[in-house]
């Protein structure tokens, strides 16, 4: 199914649970479900507003744009924050660009690519770029930018397939990329923010912090300023290599409290906003603003539930079924978060290529105290939960600290901060908690990646998990892929690796005088195809 088909269908999908959200559910009403839905709808600004008049912007010229976050720094290779990948994809390129409707890898900063074998890609160049400080682009950028990805904080671990060292280039405009083994993902990776090509002759006039706080790149738009605490400005490239941008200043203002975030939507101070929260998004998806609009689109990121095995009870198969049976996950989830949590039915979002629907945990308080018993725990137990302060994560874990005091289990609840968080559950302090991965690159290898990272909590060790892990990863093959991602799937529900809870679903609203916005699922809006109706 083209991926502009799937879109339109989740998009369905989430107005159809919208309309029903009044009433009860069940797991086999759940968003996903409906993602094979044929009735098209618009998932577009443009087709969305069309027909009728629209609001009036006093300036054409400028669109400001309203995140939830800031960045931590504005280097690709050494930022993982969503605030600074939001900025930074207005600045930087990548070397293959992808279509966001129908998931087609287009030319970028590279015009074409092969695969010389399973661990070499070789990539031809575009020929006249230049860097906003004048510099050219040349295959020396490219060398030098995958150079830093085993010392970046945001690629050293996921960007570890790539091989710097046998990374050359082949003259100024061809590169071969080596890879350490076959990796089948590395185009999906190459379109991501965290490999966006930055300038080798500046950071070494500059050294390699240079671009923590100035965005030097070959982008749309050139960095003007970063008012920490505020907002990042940017101009036009009238130069750039894809076609200047239809408005000449954008600017991306960072309001983290959702309530001040819409009173600027709603005063005009933003034009566009992502993360709306559930009430507000309603009023805006039920037409209650005049000429506001409101979008709602399924995510990259799922979070789900996750254990610590290295712990008793939670390292027996048994108690964690009788978990996932415990509670009636499509309730909790639309209790704790209303439109902006899709029932997830897989380990993988429906945005991410290789997702397969394999379904919801039953409800049933019998099996579980059966499961419970059978595993020797028929008078319950104990465990603890540590989590990050996030309001939605903690409402939902409230719900499910109920559901299984009906089996005899305890959960006691901690909220954090990030920092403790993080250090839970490396520690292992932590039996379980609500994490969450966000794809990002698209690729089922990277969703799948932190369970086999550094942390104890939501770590999997499971040597069958871990060879079809692999398999996906080095599987060259789209249809063997495929079919190794949709066994790994069925694994993790079988064996209750996870208990995968919710779709985060990204809601933006925006005047309909926007032309050409299209709801990015990975929460990073193209300001290239935006322009204002007059």
């Amino acid at each position: 199914m083209k991926r502009t088909a799937k879109l339109i269908a989740l998009l369905l999908a989430l107005s159809m649970l919208l309309c029903a959200c009044s009433g009860g559910t069940t797991a086999d009403s759940s968003a996903a479900s409906a993602a094979s839905d044929s009735t098209a709808v618009s998932s577009t600004a443009s087709e969305a507003a069309s027909g009728g008049e629209v609001g009036v912007k006093e300036d054409p010229d400028t669109i400001v744009f309203g995140f939830d976050s800031e960045p931590g720094k504005l280097d690709p290779q050494n930022n993982a924050q969503l605030g600074g990948m939001a900025v930074e994809k207005q600045v930087y390129d990548p070397l293959i660009n992808k279509d966001p409707e129908t998931g087609e890898f287009l030319p970028g900063l590279a015009t074409a690519w092969e695969w010389v074998d399973d661990t070499h890609l070789k990539l031809t160049l575009r020929e006249g770029v230049k860097f906003h400080n004048g510099q050219d682009f040349t295959a020396a950028d490219v060398v030098y930018t995958v150079g830093r990805f085993p010392t970046g904080s945001s690629t050293g671990s996921l960007y570890a397939a790539f091989d710097p060292e046998n990374t050359v280039a082949n003259g100024d405009y061809e590169v071969t990329i080596a890879f350490y083994y076959p990796f089948s993902p590395a185009l999906n990776f190459l379109t991501n923010g965290r490999a966006y090509i930055v300038p080798h002759e500046y950071m070494e006039e500059n050294g390699e912090q240079a671009l923590n706080q100035v965005m030097i790149g070959t982008g749309p738009f050139k960095f003007v300023e970063w008012v920490v605490g505020s907002h990042c400005t940017m101009e036009r490239n009238d130069e750039y290599w894809g076609g200047a941008p239809a408005f000449k200043n954008l600017t991306v203002r960072f309001i983290a409290d959702n309530s001040a975030r819409m009173i600027a939507l709603e005063t005009g101070e933003l034009d566009l906003a992502l993360g709306i929260q559930d009430s507000d998004i309603k009023i805006l998806l039920n037409g209650e603003r005049e000429h506001i609009n409101g979008l709602l689109v399924p995510g990259m990121q799922v979070n789900y539930f996750a254990f610590n095995m290295n712990v008793e009870p939670l390292a027996d198969v048994r108690v964690r079924q009788a978990l996932a049976h415990a509670v009636d996950w499509a309730a909790a989830v639309e209790t704790a978060g209303g439109v902006v949590f899709q029932l997830a039915d897989s380990c993988i979002a429906p945005t991410v290529e290789y997702y397969t629907p394999i379904g919801v945990y039953e409800y049933d308080v019998e099996l579980a105290k059966e499961l419970l018993a059978e595993a020797g725990y028929a008078d319950g137990f104990t465990i603890n939960a540590i989590n990050e302060e996030i309001p939605a994560a903690v409402r939902l874990l409230e719900i499910m600290q109920q559901y299984f005091a009906e089996v005899g289990v305890t959960m006691n609840i901690q909220v954090v901060d990030n920092a403790t968080w993080i250090e839970s559950n490396n520690n292992g302090t932590s039996d379980v908690s609500i994490c969450n991965m966000t794809a990002s690159t698209g690729d089922p290898a990277h969703t799948l990646n932190s369970t086999r990272g550094v942390t104890v909590t939501g770590k999997i060790d499971d040597p069958e998990y871990v060879e079809l892990y692999d398999a996906g990863m080095s599987a060259m093959d789209a249809t063997e892929r495929g079919e190794i991602y949709a066994e790994l799937q069925q694994y993790v529900y079988d064996n209750v690796l996870q208990i995968p809870l919710f779709v985060r679903v990204i809601s933006y609203g925006y005047w309909d005088y926007l032309d050409g916005f299209y709801p990015a699922p990975d929460q990073m809006v193209d300001f290239r195809t935006i322009s204002v109706k007059q």
